[in-house]
């Protein structure tokens, strides 16, 4: 099976640029994975309950980030947005970027 591009929206570079070095390793180890494999499962991604086309890429440090992500219809996955995650769900504001960057981008 051959590999997906990545690509990644301004924003989310930005707060990768943000991040820890121990972070940013273990955040490009993942996106590596995923490009090789097209989807990666609980504990390093997760399908966001109730949303259409939209997973969350968990950086597992003590800052614990996390990266929405979704697919395109060919071999192309856009890294949308980050954010450090504080509670145990997801911000609705979060989600809520993430969808409106997914339109912006026609996906």
């Amino acid at each position: 099976m051959p590999g997906k591009t990545i690509l990644e929206t301004p924003l989310a570079r930005a707060f990768v640029d943000t991040m820890d070095a121990l972070s940013r390793k273990k955040y490009a180890a993942l996106l590596a994975l995923l490009a090789e494999h097209g989807f990666l499962s609980v504990p390093m991604a997760e399908k966001v309950t109730g949303e259409e086309n939209l997973f969350a890429l968990r950086i597992l440090t003590r800052n614990n980030y996390r990266y929405f992500y979704c697919y395109d219809d060919g071999a192309t996955i856009f890294i949308l947005s980050g954010y450090s995650k504080r509670t145990e769900q997801i911000p609705r504001r979060e989600i809520d970027k993430a969808n409106n960057i997914k339109k912006e981008l026609g996906l």
